[in-house]
């Protein structure tokens, strides 16, 4: 993809000298060599797209590698050719071009792949991958933070931890409550005890490395968190205490008692001064009720928090305007662009342009892959999908006049690298990170 404005190419060319910051991953670690063409290049999102372009009984044929190549080809080729436009499908494309030198998805080029998969078990791919993407530092959600309590973090090259919050407010048993204390070495037989419990293990996380929180309940609940009183939240936590056979329904029965933690928990991050990252908009997979994870109902939750940082993820999408009402309206959130760029790429191009005319611009993220390990030439293909949704934004700004190349240039540089740096704490020093 490009722009016709005539400073693309020069403003296409500066972007690939700005590293990356990563805003948002889940490689847990460098991934095996992949025993299967298919999922050799494609990757769990475009699986998705590929499943809602044919039917269940399809999707399990495709991903079936107990199944000869050839039986499983015609089924895949159906549903390819059905969605091979969508975003997923420009980082397929992408990926399979520049490191298989595959130009279309066919049973020969599947054939060809197999012989040369990419072993991302030796640490050498892993980096040249990450190298040529331009990616300097990676954030990881990877469920870490019991290690990192109990001070044995290991992280993949390049990674800055992410504690996830979900599991310590979702809890519905006693069973997840110990097993949650557990990394500490405790029993915990109160609500003041659990809480005490999760702000020593979230400052432990902080001590190795912790750069944010980030919570992914709109998979499973609406993002409209109430605030329950702490009387209503330990008449639930104790009922779950005084019997282990007892079991919280979720989301609703754990409503009083979740909500209250969650507050709690925004009250830790301020005081850890770590910013909060929150899944809004579209969901993985198929078959979502979308209207839950819309990053509107969390208006009154930063309206109160106001001293807690928050930043809200894969712009929202499909709800551009009221993601960037919020960032308009309170200094404390963030837009983050991580995994939007290849769900919807006009949508991104169309939104970044519109946030330089209503949001302040040194508000944005602009890149983060979103992806497991095991999808890693991905990430570069989903790097360069980005930089080409923030060039053509900008590079039609300024044929339009609204900025010049300097500006553009200043804005770019703000959303792949400085803007994050500083929000985060990464505390990456501005010379020497050029590529």
């Amino acid at each position: 993809m490009r722009s016709p404005a005539r400073c693309y190419d020069a403003l296409r060319a500066y972007l690939e000298t700005i590293p990356l910051i990563d805003c948002h991953d889940h490689s847990s670690q460098t991934g095996p060599q992949p025993s299967d063409p298919i999922r050799a290049v494609i990757d769990w999102y475009m699986q998705s797209d590929l499943h809602s372009a044919s039917s269940d009984a399809d999707i399990q044929i495709i991903f079936d590698s107990a199944r000869p190549l050839e039986e499983r080809w015609p089924v895949l080729e159906r549903a390819w050719q059905r969605t091979r436009f969508t975003g997923y499908a420009q980082v397929v494309r992408r990926a399979m071009r520049r490191f298989y030198g595959e130009e279309e998805l066919t049973l020969a080029a599947l054939r060809r792949i197999s012989e040369k998969m990419i072993d991302f078990s030796d640490e050498r791919n892993y980096l040249s991958v990450l190298d040529q993407a331009g990616i300097l530092v990676r954030l990881e959600d990877i469920g870490a933070a019991p290690d990192a309590a109990r001070g044995k973090l290991k992280q993949p090259p390049r990674s800055r931890l992410i504690i996830g919050l979900p599991p310590y407010h979702a809890i519905t048993s006693y069973e997840e409550v110990q097993s949650n204390v557990a990394p500490l070495g405790l029993t915990v037989t109160s609500l003041d005890e659990y809480l005490e419990a999760c702000r020593t293990l979230f400052t432990r996380c902080k001590e190795a490395g912790a750069v944010a929180f980030k919570d992914q309940s709109a998979y499973t609940r609406p993002l409209d968190y109430t605030n329950p009183t702490r009387s209503a939240a330990e008449e639930a936590f104790n009922w779950i205490m005084e019997d282990p056979r007892r079991r919280l329904s979720y989301p609703e029965g754990n409503r009083p008692l979740g909500d209250f933690l969650f507050h709690q928990f925004m009250r830790m991050a301020r005081d850890l001064d770590l910013p909060v990252q929150i899944h809004t908009g579209h969901m993985a997979g198929i078959r979502n009720e979308i209207t839950k994870t819309n990053a509107v109902h969390l208006t009154p939750l930063i309206e109160l928090h106001r001293q807690t940082r928050f930043d809200l993820f894969h712009a929202n999408w499909p709800y551009s305007g009221e993601l960037l009402f919020l960032a308009k309206n309170y200094p404390n959130v963030a837009i983050d662009f991580c995994w939007a760029n290849m769900v919807d790429p006009i949508y991104c191009q169309q939104m970044f342009a519109q946030a330089i005319s209503s949001v302040p611009h040194a508000k944005i993220h602009g890149y983060g892959s979103d992806l497991p390990g095991d999808a890693l030439i991905c990430a570069w293909a989903h790097a360069d999908l980005a930089r080409d949704n923030i060039a053509i934004a900008l590079a039609n700004l300024v044929e339009m006049e609204y900025l010049n190349l300097d500006e553009a240039r200043e804005i770019a540089r703000g959303w792949l690298f400085e803007n994050a740096n500083q929000f985060f704490g990464l505390q990456l020093q501005p010379e020497g990170t050029t590529l």
